[in-house]
């Protein structure tokens, strides 16, 4: 127990309890009247600090009788200054904000069921609340409690309304996915793992040391921060094989002009050229010795969606007026819509993104992070995958059906995740 000066702010008015909170040992203390058998209803936190099993329930069972036997027969009528107080120290890995007595006052009125301090709470405000939740052991409830206040779909609507084509900060997006995955919300999670994934992250620059005192979003926990890294790894490694095998189509010696005449192969060395010249001047290839090489290896750090447009840009080239067909572009593009129509933060298109149904329920089956690599891509072994992982999932009797998704994320999956791709097959997918 704890003993304080500061003002209480009653949460429930007739509550038997009184928690001093803070952030740190020694920092600014805030006072809150609470219910104890709410908090134990709606938070593991709480129900097994104050069960018995730990000096402050018992003492919190002593405190109260002690009340009764100086003539608080009703603890509702007792004064809050005559209540028994419990210390908490640390809501959670939060943002910095001037203080957190809001923060917290607010976590306790979800937990009562009551209304926040604000009707509509920001995103930020969402995402801070969602850490406390968390660190408290109240997800369960407060999702719910979210839910049914529709607070982010009024979110959702607000910037529906609003929208622009301004680029959210990688910050707002964290938070969203942070809250989509703690509240329970899965469109923000596939949506935004996505954009993430497409748009790359500051946190994952080579070299930058790890901020433990950041909040929780710049970290997102259960795994998932890692497995965005793998799933945009692969699909960067994917984008740089379809480079290459047109690299390796013209310098193979087997004849890529269809024509059949006499300047069929000084077309093929001239789309050599002109092929090796494009990426060279988009900065996706370097020519290096191999006699000696000291470069370190880097990965493109840009937006996906704008290195895919830039392989758009491939022109036409001919050799002359006869070989009109014969260059990369014609057989890049249809390549190149096959992926932006997974890749593609403004198609329909989420699988690369994470589904929260399969990442809580098949994560065995579904995450990247734990999948065997296939040895070739091409599609008809996709399809075949497909029916297979459907079949053994249905075999295993999980409690939930995922026939719906998990295949045809599976399938995505195989093909980014593959040693080798086969890009032939009259190069379309």
């Amino acid at each position: 127990m704890s003993g304080a000066s500061v003002a209480v702010i009653e949460i429930d008015p007739g509550g038997d309890l009184v928690l001093d909170v803070s952030q740190e040992e020694g920092g600014s203390q805030f006072a809150y009247r609470v219910g104890s058998t709410v908090l134990q209803q709606h938070s593991r936190y709480f129900e097994s600090l104050l069960s018995g099993r730990f000096s402050e329930g018992q003492r919190l069972s002593e405190a109260l009788q002690a009340l009764k036997d100086a003539g608080h027969s009703n603890v509702a009528d007792a004064p809050a200054d005559a209540l028994p107080r419990v210390a908490i120290v640390n809501i959670g890995r939060i943002s910095k904000v001037s203080t957190i007595q809001n923060l917290a006052a607010d976590f306790l009125r979800a937990v009562h069921g009551h209304d926040l301090g604000i009707a509509n709470p920001p995103v930020a405000n969402l995402a801070n609340l969602a850490v406390v939740a968390d660190r408290f052991d109240a997800l369960p409830y407060l999702a719910r409690y979210v839910q049914r206040k529709k607070l982010l779909h009024a979110i959702d609507a607000k910037a529906k309304k609003g929208a622009t084509t301004t680029t959210p900060p990688e910050e707002r997006v964290r938070q969203k996915l942070l809250v989509g995955l703690l509240f329970d919300h899965p469109p923000w999670v596939t949506k935004y793992s996505k954009y993430l994934i497409m748009r790359d992250s500051a946190q994952w620059r080579p070299g930058l040391e790890e901020d433990d005192s950041a909040a929780l979003w710049w970290d997102i926990p259960n795994g998932v921060e890692d497995e965005l890294i793998q799933r945009r790894e692969y699909i960067l490694e994917t984008i740089n094989s379809l480079q290459q095998h047109f690299l390796k189509l013209y310098m193979s010696g087997e004849r890529q002009c269809k024509l059949g005449y006499d300047s069929s192969v000084q077309c093929d060395s001239f789309q050599l050229g002109e092929t090796v010249r494009f990426f060279s001047k988009l900065g996706t290839l370097r020519m290096q010795g191999t006699i000696y090489d000291a470069a370190e290896p880097t990965h493109y750090t840009g937006d996906i969606d704008r290195l895919l447009e830039s392989f758009r840009a491939c022109p036409p080239y001919q050799v002359d007026r006869n070989h009109s067909h014969c260059g990369m572009r014609s057989r890049l593009i249809p390549l190149l819509d096959m992926l932006q129509n997974q890749l593609s933060l403004d198609t329909g298109s989420l699988d690369i993104g994470i589904c929260a149904d399969c990442w809580n329920h098949h994560r065995t089956s579904y995450a990247w992070s734990s999948a065997k690599r296939p040895v070739l891509w091409t599609q008809s072994t996709s399809l075949a995958g497909s029916r297979t992982v459907a079949s053994a999932i249905h075999k295993k009797g999980h409690h939930r059906t995922p026939s719906s998704c998990l295949p045809r994320h599976v399938v995505v999956r195989d093909m980014f995740m593959a040693v080798r791709r086969d890009w032939t097959s009259r190069d379309v997918f």
